[in-house]
């Protein structure tokens, strides 16, 4: 039996005694089985064909791969239903994740740093729908269902949730109410291509603890759940592997390991793990459960082996994508009126993605607001005091100012 093979089976073999959710967490190791049951072969082909690949090919760097995105939000209670500003605050905790630039990197030490990844992926809204008409690349979805789980994925389907929509072209990331406990589960490449994507609770999107996030939530509450599901969909394996642990995860540095590493205290840089041979065990990585403010980077060769199952087997998904198109049309943004009491408008052209900041005199920022088509715009500044206020409204390329006076 090949290594590959004898990897798989092994994590098949072993049964998981699901009676406490509280304890998955991740539940991608439970949802993929199935899939990896039914056709051991396909699965270690998609090994094999990755190994190739990394073995016989320099990654491609043809700049920055954008990956189209839409978020389908499936809620029962007004709270789950979360605004856009949350889902951008995601998108962008998403984009510096992946392009190694969150300032939090700086906890690893010494010659760690060294292994520090970088996918130089750009995670981007959709903006043209499967029908060819422009989208905010999020749906909305009232279900009848209390919570969800990966057993059933019900939430993929139009009944309970909402289809996904076409996996070769986007990456679909579902968001409802999980079981107590789950955070996420995503599907491993060679899946049913109607259910390829990520699930996630609602309570871990976002970029930090909101007032809705209960307590045992806040450790996974900073946008690394997403971040963690999106490594699986790249096929990156948990450091212990895929079944009863101390398997091989196919990336050296992250030793091998027994059993997950849970939010403590103290994030270590390193500790030795107790599987045979004992080895060293790299902690602060997106794929373990150490919790946001341990996890931290992708090492080198979760990238290359991420890359690769990128370029073997989701390539479709690059090729087809659409670019969107770069117009300036921020010089017809209109603020009205120019002199308030407090409440005013920003009109946006058609089409327009932008970033709002409003500074006061001192230049600080009062208000951040991400805009994503929204033509009419209303701000409040009402209970701030009266004076000069400078508005910054910002693309990717461009950048312009408006000034108004608060009487």
């Amino acid at each position: 039996m090949s290594k590959l093979l004898k990897v798989i089976t092994t994590s098949i073999l072993f049964s998981f005694n699901i009676t406490n959710y509280s304890q998955i967490h991740c539940a991608t190791d439970e949802y993929n089985r199935p899939f990896i049951e039914s056709n051991i072969e396909k699965y270690n082909q998609i090994e094999e064909n990755i190994q190739s690949y990394l073995s016989g090919n320099e990654l491609k760097s043809n700049g920055q791969i954008v990956i189209p995105v839409v978020f389908h939000i499936v809620w029962i209670d007004n709270r789950q239903n979360l605004s856009e500003s949350v889902i951008l605050d995601q998108l962008d905790a998403l984009n510096i994740a992946f392009n190694a630039k969150n300032e939090d990197v700086s906890i690893i030490t010494d010659t760690l740093s060294n292994w520090v990844g970088n996918f130089n992926i750009r995670f981007e809204l959709a903006h043209i729908d499967p029908n060819g008409e422009f989208t905010s690349g999020i749906t909305r979805t009232k279900t009848i269902n209390p919570h969800f789980s990966y057993f059933g994925d019900q939430v993929k389907n139009s009944h309970y949730g909402k289809d996904a929509w076409p996996t070769d072209r986007y990456l679909n990331i579902w968001v409802c109410n999980l079981l107590e406990g789950m955070k996420g589960y995503s599907q491993f490449p060679g899946g049913d291509p109607n259910t390829d994507g990520i699930v996630v609770d609602w309570q871990t999107v976002g970029n930090k603890i909101y007032e809705w996030t209960y307590p045992d939530s806040q450790s996974f509450a900073c946008g690394k759940v997403l971040v963690h599901e999106v490594g699986h969909w790249l096929n990156l394996y948990h450091p212990w592997g895929s079944g009863s642990g101390c398997e091989d995860d196919f990336i050296p540095e992250t030793g091998l390991q027994s059993d997950p590493i849970y939010p403590s205290e103290t994030c270590h840089d390193t500790i030795f793990g107790n599987c045979s041979p004992m080895e060293r065990l790299f902690v602060k990585h997106y794929m373990d459960y150490s919790g946001c403010s341990c996890m931290v980077t992708f090492t080198k060769n979760q990238v290359k082996r991420g890359l690769a199952s990128l370029h073997t087997y989701r390539e479709n998904i690059i090729t087809n994508y659409i670019p969107r198109p770069e117009v300036n049309h921020l010089s017809d943004v209109l603020v009205n009126p120019n002199l308030t009491e407090g409440e005013f408008y920003i009109q946006l052209p058609n089409n327009t993605i932008v970033t709002v900041s409003i500074f006061d005199m001192n230049g600080k920022i009062i208000e951040q607001r991400h805009i994503h088509e929204k033509i009419l715009n209303t701000f409040n500044i009402s209970k701030n005091d009266g004076g000069v206020y400078f508005i910054r409204i910002s693309d990717n390329t461009n950048v312009i100012t408006k000034k108004i006076i608060k009487i």
